[in-house]
């Protein structure tokens, strides 16, 4: 029993490894190659569970895996692309439905009609052209009037808004993430601090824009989520409030007062008056409509200042 334990757990272990070596496209693409490549590694993977051949089943296997290898460099070239995938079809034209298309891919129409309402377009006139990939998908491209509105639509101009980046799962720092987005550990405790988060296990994920300084946090228990955020807006209420209360301190120590400014005196204009007053002497001259200050005896304008009281 423990014998054929030890080899479902390597057959298991060497499956998922072949897996990764094939690459994600295995399991996002599902070429034709992709496919047959999977159900035979499933098949020869399964075999120690019914035979006592272990070692053969493991050469299979990477046998399997080495000639998908060499097919997947194959596709590479254009010629033998298509030979191995095949081309797009094109099933829709201009909101026209291409029948022979159909009958070739062996795609009823009952199909076509549901994919394109999974895609969130119920009628045809909707669609400039739907197209069957290789992989099997169906692009559906819309005609102008059923697409979307961009910004670009709307002559907005977008910002950049950066790529959020998790820098905490389920209560473990990703310091590999943290300086992705050009931050440090003492920087995301400064944040946790600020928010008043001493145990970073309370929380289950957090991530930042690399293009701002917030950090946006979800708690492990969202009743405690909704207490801190109770307690924090009560705490920046109390900070607002002592700002507020120092501000009118400060200005109870200062009280009005007025003093005087000579722009001219005794027929003289007073630089330092024109100086403190920010008042040029062609701005003078206008402001009394005279090019010449020997009639003038005196120009005395008020300022209002605050000094300290002596209270």
């Amino acid at each position: 029993m423990l014998d054929i334990l030890l080899k479902i757990f390597i057959m298991f272990i060497l499956t998922i490894g072949l897996m990764r070596l094939m690459g994600k496209s295995t399991i996002i693409q599902l070429t034709p190659y992709d496919l047959v490549a999977i159900f035979i590694i499933g098949t020869v993977a399964a075999e120690p569970l019914i035979t006592t051949e272990f070692i053969p089943t493991i050469i299979r296997v990477v046998a399997v895996v080495v000639f998908y290898l060499i097919f997947a460099k194959l596709t590479l070239n254009q010629t033998m692309n298509k030979f191995f995938l095949g081309e797009p079809s094109i099933l829709i034209k201009h909101g026209k439905i291409i029948e022979d298309n159909l009958e070739k891919e062996h795609l009823s129409l009952m199909q076509l009609i549901s994919i394109l309402r999974t895609a969130g377009y119920s009628k045809l006139t909707e669609i400039d052209f739907a197209i069957l990939e290789p992989t099997g998908s169906v692009s559906v491209i819309p005609v102008p009037s059923a697409r979307p509105a961009t910004l670009g639509d709307l002559d907005i101009e977008a910002k950049y808004e950066g790529v959020p980046m998790a820098i905490i799962i389920d209560g473990i720092i990703q310091k590999r993430n943290l300086q992705l987005v050009n931050r440090d550990e003492e920087w995301l405790q400064e944040k946790l601090q600020e928010k008043g988060i001493d145990n970073i296990k309370e929380i289950i994920y957090a991530f930042v824009d690399d293009q701002n300084d917030e950090l946006y946090l979800n708690y492990r228990n969202p009743v405690d989520e909704a207490s801190r955020n109770n307690n924090q807006a009560q705490r920046d209420k109390e900070i607002k409030e002592q700002k507020s209360e120092q501000a009118n301190l400060a200005n109870k120590e200062l009280v009005r007062d007025k003093r005087k400014i000579y722009l001219v005196q005794n027929h003289k204009i007073q630089t330092k008056g024109l100086r403190e007053a920010h008042i040029s002497k062609s701005e003078l001259e206008e402001w009394l409509g005279v090019d010449d200050f020997t009639e003038i005896n005196e120009v005395v304008i008020e300022q209002e200042i605050k000094v300290k009281s002596n209270q």
